[in-house]
């Protein structure tokens, strides 16, 4: 399946908010979209936005999911097809299952400066889960399951030099207490879920398409 290879900044700046999607970069001064937050082009500094309609909000929340956890349209179209269908709030049910997402659990652990390198580090074959090798970044986490560096990997030479770069607080369905391993203590709560994300918008886009 063909990956967005182009500039993350210019994803931030489709949708008017800072993703954080360059790692330790994203939270510096120096970024680019810090500096120039603005879509390009003439219609970039218009002093009044344009009116947008409710479908537009829809769409540009659901722009926002997909590029904050790097998914392809059809990967989160599949997974809200699975959350539809999921008894309970299918917008916390598809969250949920974003949030467990190996290679976010990753990123959010701390084992990785940015879920672009937590995938990289994944399809690379850098991870196991409870002693088994997992080179896939979609993989949902249990819990229970115990995440860990593995052993032929830890001498890498990424390993022996890494270091935390960008700001981290590990969510508390997470356990990185041991070094180079991540304990999935039990499901993301309502707290752990992202707040800056209208999901509901994006529960009545994808109503239309597959409920």
């Amino acid at each position: 399946m063909a990956r967005y290879l182009g500039s993350r900044t210019k994803l931030s700046k489709r949708v008017g908010r800072n993703l954080f999607l360059k790692g330790a970069r994203s939270f510096s001064a120096k970024d680019d979209f810090s500096k120039k937050p603005q879509k390009p082009g003439v219609h970039g500094n218009a002093k009044r936005p344009p009116k947008v309609s409710e479908y537009g909000k829809q769409l540009l929340e659901k722009q926002v999911l997909r590029y904050t956890y790097g998914l392809m349209e059809k990967q989160l179209s599949n997974l809200f097809k699975k959350a539809f269908k999921t008894k309970g709030d299918t917008g916390i049910i598809a969250l949920g299952l974003l949030e467990r997402r190996l290679d976010n659990v990753i990123y959010k652990g701390g084992l990785a400066n940015s879920l672009a390198q937590a995938r990289q580090l994944v399809t690379h074959g850098h991870f196991q889960i409870d002693g088994q090798k997992v080179d896939i970044p979609s993989y949902v986490v249990k819990t229970g399951e115990v995440v860990a560096v593995r052993e032929s990997k830890s001498k890498n030479a990424f390993w022996e030099t890494y270091k935390i770069e960008v700001p981290l607080t590990v969510p508390s369905w997470l356990d990185s207490s041991s070094k180079m391993t991540i304990k999935v203590l039990n499901l993301p709560l309502m707290e752990d879920l992202p707040q800056n994300i209208e999901i509901n918008k994006i529960v009545e886009f994808y109503s239309r398409s597959v409920a």
